[in-house]
C-alpha cells in the first residue's frame, strides 16, 4: 500500500514538472476562444486517469489515489472551465477502470470536490500566500474523500487507509502546490529578466543589446542574398537644453514620446532600437534608398509638429536630425553601414539641424 501511494506521488510530481516545463515553453494565447482551457483541462484530466491507473485496491471495485490533484491544481492555478473538463475526463476514466457502485460514489465524490473549490476559492480570494490555500483545499479533500470512501466500503476497518491516505495525500498535494507555483514564478521572472535584458526600461524599444544582434542578421542574409537594407539613425535636437529647461521628467516623456511615434510610422516594415541617450536607429530590411528617405522623411516632419506637451501643461518644442544609409544605393560595404549613417547624422546636426541626409 505504501509504495502503491509511492508511486502515486512520482507520477503527479515527475508529471506536472515535465507538464509545466513544456506548457510555459509553448504557451501562448490563442485566436479560438476557451483553447488554452480545453488544453489544460485534458491534460489535467489525462494526469487523473493515469493515477487511477496506480491506485490502491480496497475491495474489488472501490479505489484510492491522489486523483484530486490535477483538478484542484487547475481550480487553484488556471480555471474552474479547465477543472471541470478535467473532472468530467476523471469520472468518465474511473467507470472505464472499474464499474460498480464506488465508480457512482467516486463521482459524486468529483462533484463534492469541485463545487468545495469553487467555495473555497472565492473565501480565500484575498489569501496571497499559495501555499496556505492550498493547505485548505488539501484538508477539504481529504474529509470528502474519507466520507465517500467510509460510505462506500462496508465492513472493512479503514482507519490505516484512512491515516495513510492523510499523510501521503497531503505530502503529495502541498508539494505538487509548492512546485506549480515555484515553477510558475521562476518561469515569470526568467522571461521578465529576459525581456528587461532585450529592452529599453524607460521607451519599451529593443535596446544596443537587440540591435546588434537583429543588425547582424539582417546585414548577413542582404550581404548574402544581394537584397536591400537601410538604416535610418536619429538624434533629438540640443536635448541636453530641453532637460536643463524643462527638467529630467520631461525629457524622459520626450523620449517616450518619440519611441511611440518610431513604433507608429515604422509598423511592420523594421524595428526602431534607443541606441541610449537621445540617439535610436531604425533598421529597415528589404528597403531600399527611396522607401527609406521617405519614411526618415515623414518621421522628421511628424516629430517637428507633434505636440509634446507634459502634465504640467507644458509644450516642449522638438526636432530631430537624421542620416540614411541604404544598401547598396548609398554605401557598397554593408559592414561599413552603421557608422556611416552615424556621419551623416551628424553632418545634418552640423548643417541646421531638423533635416535629412543620405
Amino acid at each position: 500500500m505504501v509504495s502503491d501511494l509511492f508511486v502515486n506521488f512520482s507520477v503527479v510530481i515527475s508529471l506536472i514538472f515535465i507538464y509545466m516545463k513544456l506548457r510555459w515553453k509553448s504557451y501562448e494565447k490563442s485566436s479560438v476562444p476557451g483553447l488554452s482551457a480545453l488544453i489544460d483541462g485534458i491534460c489535467g484530466g489525462t494526469l487523473g486517469y493515469l493515477l487511477m491507473y496506480f491506485s490502491i485496491n480496497i475491495t474489488s471495485d472501490t479505489i484510492i489515489d491522489f486523483r484530486f490533484v490535477p483538478v484542484m491544481l487547475l481550480v487553484l492555478f488556471v480555471s474552474k472551465r479547465s477543472a471541470l473538463i478535467a473532472a468530467l475526463i476523471i469520472v468518465l476514466g474511473r467507470f472505464q477502470i472499474v464499474m460498480g457502485l464506488s465508480a457512482v460514489y467516486a463521482s459524486y465524490l468529483m462533484l463534492t470536490l469541485l463545487v468545495g473549490y469553487h467555495i473555497l476559492d472565492r473565501l480565500l480570494k484575498k489569501e496571497e500566500r499559495m501555499l496556505r490555500k492550498g493547505f485548505y483545499f488539501i484538508l477539504y479533500s481529504n474529509i470528502a474523500t474519507t466520507y465517500f470512501l467510509i460510505i462506500a466500503v462496508d465492513k472493512v476497518n479503514l482507519l490505516p487507509v484512512i491515516l495513510l491516505f492523510w499523510l501521503t495525500a497531503t505530502l503529495t498535494g502541498m508539494s505538487a502546490v509548492y512546485l506549480v507555483n515555484y515553477i510558475r514564478n521562476s518561469e515569470y521572472l526568467f522571461n521578465k529578466y529576459q525581456v528587461e535584458s532585450s529592452t529599453d526600461f524607460l521607451t519599451g524599444l529593443s535596446n544596443v543589446r537587440q540591435f546588434a544582434d537583429y543588425w547582424t542578421k539582417v546585414s548577413q542574409k542582404a550581404e548574402k542574398t544581394q537584397e536591400a537594407c537601410a538604416i535610418i539613425m536619429l538624434d533629438i535636437d540640443r536635448f541636453k537644453l530641453t532637460n536643463d529647461t524643462y527638467g529630467h521628467a520631461a525629457g524622459d516623456y520626450v523620449l517616450v514620446e518619440l519611441g511611440r511615434l518610431l513604433e507608429e510610422s515604422i509598423q511592420d516594415k523594421g524595428m526602431a532600437f534607443r541606441k541610449g541617450g537621445e540617439e535610436f536607429t531604425i533598421v529597415l530590411p528589404k528597403t531600399g534608398k527611396g522607401e527609406a528617405v521617405e519614411l526618415a522623411e515623414s518621421i522628421r516632419e511628424r516629430v517637428a509638429k507633434h505636440k509634446f506637451v507634459t502634465n504640467q501643461l507644458v509644450r516642449i518644442p522638438v526636432t530631430i536630425s537624421i542620416g540614411v544609409a541604404a544598401y547598396p544605393e548609398t554605401i557598397n560595404q554593408i559592414s561599413t553601414m552603421v557608422e556611416r549613417a552615424d556621419t551623416l547624422l551628424y553632418k545634418s546636426k552640423n548643417e541646421g539641424r531638423n533635416r535629412v541626409s543620405v
